[in-house]
């Protein structure tokens, strides 16, 4: 009973006397951690409850602290971590010769001290000394020989006495992060899906044309004063994998961020995220956006937030892994240019904002909100003004190119001409050149299609797809000669392509036929 007793009497001193934090308490509560902050230096002390006959057992309980170490580590990250490893036990290993030494290979802040409650050999620390050596200066009262009933007694008083304010620290923790409910995640959720469902129906979520229709932020239409696409934008996602990534990250990341904040907060934080992420891919990328991840990266800055306050409390429970994943994500957004990392960024810049003002929950007014929302009032016209200004961003051939690619397809033939003219008065291009071609084709005015498509092959000499229509547009004007030519060049020019859309055999017949 007596070391038993020992082994909660230490705990106790810091837990209860020092006013330290349980780290973690292994199932079978013979082993405790403790985490010591003082002066923004930082320790991890062991306590462990042992009976071993044989240094050689130390040696494998050492192995076995080291991983737990690792993971500790990641609960109070530190350059510089103290580690104190305490053994309490009846009796010293019997080849403890002297004193313990388990010092590890680099690991130059660690001391080990071993305290038996029945030897009194030189080899053995006195546990006030071994308080004082971690520093602490709080008296050591010495345990007298008493019965193994008062023994018992008072090591279920020390117990329950550390039992029980871990249990208000964890309730206070519990309290902080789940003060409310994800109803409005779900909500979003909801809505999500659904406007995709209905943007399928309507044309496909991968279609640009039906994505501007649906308010995708279009830089062009913004600059016309279409202001709400940088709210309708949120609820707009290109596809069911961009669907199904950004869904599960809201999920899981909105719905922690509404149960910290609460769903008025909550709101406030999401919006205002999305807002600075549209802000942001309106004022530095020209291309046709949707989606919910910049709110959803709002979400990281509302946790990093969240860290900024409750640091211990963050690294303890979710910290290293929104680290993590952040970093991740915004490696990949860099890496992979479809991605639009300005959209995230900002979405996270403003999500960290957002929360600041709001402040979390219970944790009264702070002489920093209104600063900070002010900033934030300030930084969105900054990036508002700076998109409206800047007019690289407010056209882009490529893009285009492709919504006058998909006016063709959807036979919208005056609408492609129109963008296709602008383009070409501002500079030559072949693929506006050849789409050109196409239109005239749809107008049945071969002769102007031919020139068009002439104009492309001339422009970019490996182009094999308007060497092949200028084939189709010279059999229909009976230039038969100038076709096989043609036909030839595109089939030369689409050996390094390999486009099988081009059908040479169709043409050769077709071909045969008029010449005939």
């Amino acid at each position: 009973m007596k070391p038993n007793h020992l082994f909660w009497k230490f705990i106790f001193n810091l837990v209860i006397k020092e006013d330290l934090r349980i780290i973690d308490i292994s199932p079978d509560k013979k082993q405790v951690w403790i985490e010591k902050e003082e002066k923004g230096k930082k320790a991890a002390i062991r306590i462990a409850k042992i009976e071993y006959d044989w240094m050689k057992d130390l040696e494998r309980d050492k192995e076995q602290t080291k991983r737990m170490l690792s993971r500790v580590k990641k609960m109070m990250p530190a350059r510089n971590l103290t580690f104190y490893n305490v053994y309490i036990s009846t009796y010293p290993p019997v080849d403890l010769y002297t004193s313990l030494d388990l010092h590890w290979e680099n690991e130059e802040e660690m001391q080990s001290f071993f305290i038996a409650s029945d030897s009194a050999q030189p080899t053995v620390d006195d546990p006030g000394d071994v308080l004082r050596k971690m520093g602490f200066y709080t008296p050591w009262e010495q345990i007298y020989d008493i019965s193994d009933e008062d023994h018992q007694r008072y090591a279920r008083y020390y117990r329950k006495e550390v039992t029980r304010k871990q249990e208000q620290l964890e309730q206070k923790d519990r309290n902080l992060l789940l003060f409310g409910k994800p109803r409005f995640t779900y909500l979003l959720l909801t809505a999500i899906l659904l406007v995709f469902f209905v943007v399928e129906k309507a044309g496909g979520s991968t279609d640009i044309l039906t994505l501007i229709e649906f308010g995708a932020k279009y830089n062009p239409a913004i600059l016309e004063g279409e202001w709400w696409r940088f709210f309708s934008a949120m609820f707009l996602h290109i596809g069911f994998f961009h669907l199904f990534m950004n869904s599960l990250a809201l999920f899981y990341l909105g719905g922690a961020v509404e149960r910290m904040y609460g769903t008025l907060r909550f709101i406030i934080i999401y919006f205002i995220a999305g807002l600075f992420g549209s802000l942001a891919s309106f004022a530095f990328n020209e291309q046709v956006s949707a989606g919910a991840s910049g709110a959803i990266f709002g979400c990281f800055g509302a946790l990093l937030y969240f860290g900024f306050i409750h640091r211990k409390l963050f690294f303890r429970t979710m910290g290293m892994n929104v680290l993590v994943i952040l970093a991740i994500n915004l490696s990949f957004g860099f890496i992979v240019p479809a991605v639009d990392n300005g959209a995230h960024i900002g979405g996270l810049i403003g999500g960290f904002l957002a929360s600041a003002f709001v402040h979390l929950p219970k944790h009264g007014l702070k002489g920093r909100q209104v600063p900070i929302f002010l900033l934030t009032a300030v930084f969105s016209a900054v990036l508002f003004w700076y998109g409206y200004e800047n007019d690289s961003k407010a056209e882009s051939p490529l893009l285009d190119l492709q919504i006058a690619q998909e006016h063709l397809e959807r036979e919208n033939v005056d609408e492609a001409d129109n963008i296709l003219s602008q383009i070409l008065e501002n500079n030559e291009n072949a693929q506006a050149y050849f789409l050109k071609g196409n239109v005239f084709v749809k107008k049945s005015d071969y002769e102007t299609a031919a020139q068009y498509f002439e104009k492309a092959a001339e422009l970019e000499q490996d182009f094999p797809q308007a060497h092949y229509n200028l084939s189709l547009v010279y059999i229909e004007l009976s230039q038969y000669e100038k076709a096989e030519m043609a036909l030839e060049l595109a089939k030369k020019t689409n050996e390094s392509q390999e486009d099988e859309r081009l059908n040479f055999e169709k043409v050769e017949e077709l071909l045969k036929e008029r010449e005939q």
